[in-house]
């Protein structure tokens, strides 16, 4: 797996990522080995969040890499917050910011984040209260590098403007572009690494989904995406074809082409797809020896236009 420099910054993380949301229990001996399976193959960028599993998992990596921290590039978030009578709401003050982090820190089990993100954006607090909050935790060593997820161009330039961002991390793939209009072209200007969360669509891109009771009964996030509901899931299945055809002509799954656009593109994108089984991570990791000729890259670009899935959010910017 080769490695890049996190935007802003002298840090080095792998240029592939594992996306960590589903990865809960410590107990579950495939998740901790797939764990230990992207460590051996050079995925070193885990991203997790202190609202995945409400804590566990952050628990679980701070479990599972104990004794291998420094193998490990420890990306977490804040910011989501469970309210008592259900659903969420966005918390950005600084109080809020150092509480957070300082218990996120002992789930961990560890001394320093290595990327710490805003999460969703406080609409009561200006962004340059939170990140200067977010700014005094790298001052004392708690966290390395900044990042802000799922913000606007203007929120983006505020943070940055307070402090140098490194990271920006949005929803991206072939089914939804919309990031290409403004998000994208303003990380290239500002010298931020934009990290891509769903790049598979949430498996869709890796064509084994046909439709919507192919998901497991209890997944009711992805059962709750119009992405895979009648009217969407069809169309979207459709554009899949040229997909197909540029994948088997490299040998490759639909789900390693679509990684392989993402390393192959104009911008600097680290795509973070997530698996709680090896077979799957595997499958992912070896993306990284594709090489995609200028007229395949033409050929997905002209099949998967910007706004042509249907059922995802951004997808038409």
């Amino acid at each position: 797996m080769r490695t890049i420099t996190l935007g802003n910054s002298t840090l080095e993380c792998s240029a592939m990522g594992l996306g960590c949301n589903r990865l809960l229990d410590s107990d579950d001996a495939e998740s901790v080995a797939t764990v230990g399976e992207a460590l051996e193959r050079g995925i070193t960028h885990f991203d997790s969040a202190d609202m995945y599993g409400v804590g566990r998992g952050e628990s679980f990596l701070g479990t599972v890499l104990k004794g291998r921290r420094d193998q490990a590039f420890i990306v977490s978030k804040f910011g989501m917050v469970m309210k008592p009578e259900g659903g969420m709401k966005f918390v950005g003050d600084p109080a809020y910011v150092r509480s957070a982090c300082e218990k996120s820190l002992g789930r961990l089990a560890t001394d320093r984040i290595d990327l710490y993100y805003q999460h969703r954006i406080d609409p009561d607090i200006p962004v340059e209260e939170t990140f200067g909050a977010m700014s005094r935790l790298v001052d004392e060593g708690k966290v390395r590098s900044l990042g802000i997820s799922n913000a606007t161009a203007d929120q983006i330039r505020r943070a940055h403007a307070t402090f140098p961002l490194s990271a920006v991390q949005m929803e991206y793939s072939l089914f939804n572009r919309g990031s290409e209009n403004e998000i994208l072209p303003l990380c290239a200007e500002l010298g931020i690494t934009f990290v891509a969360y769903g790049p598979l669509s949430f498996a869709l891109l890796g064509g084994d989904i046909g439709r919507l009771d192919d998901l497991p009964e209890d997944d009711r996030y992805r059962r709750n995406m119009p992405r895979f509901h009648d009217g969407n899931i069809g169309h979207n299945l459709e554009l899949m074809e040229v997909l197909k055809e540029v994948a088997g002509e490299l040998g490759a799954s639909t789900a390693q082409l679509t990684l392989a656009w993402f390393l192959a593109g104009p911008y600097d994108v680290l795509p973070i797809p997530g698996s709680r089984r090896r077979v799957h991570l595997i499958e992912n990791s070896e993306a990284v020896d594709l090489t995609l000729s200028a007229a395949q890259m033409e050929r997905l670009d002209a099949a998967f236009p910007l706004g042509a899935g249907k059922g995802t959010p951004g997808a038409e910017g």
